[in-house]
């Protein structure tokens, strides 16, 4: 189990998808051995970019499952709820893009 402290990696003004790409590059280095436990402390991101870079590219890849192995500790709980709706959404149309063949 890896711990990614946000703030300690990225900064303290995290909102642009460079800074969401690095995280999920973070992320995929130890998606192997989950959870992969990533925390907030001291942020309130508030991005929707951020957001769908980390974990919607993500979940294109792993499904709604990548809620199982990532653990987001100390997380705002308006973030909280982005990342759950992004996740949901990536996921749903990527479901839809498969059943279509």
């Amino acid at each position: 189990m890896a711990t990614i402290v946000v703030r300690r990696e990225l900064g303290e003004n995290v909102v642009t998808r460079e800074h969401g790409k690095r995280l999920r590059q973070l992320v995929e280095q130890h998606l192997a051995s989950p959870p992969v436990v990533i925390d907030f402390e001291g942020l309130q991101i508030t991005s929707v970019s951020f957001f769908d870079e980390a974990f919607g590219q993500l979940a294109r890849q792993c499904g709604e499952s990548l809620l199982g192995a990532i653990r987001l500790e100390r997380i705002h709980p308006f973030d909280l709820a982005l990342v759950r709706d992004i996740v949901h959404s990536r996921a749903e149309e990527t479901r839809k893009r498969a059943s279509r063949g």
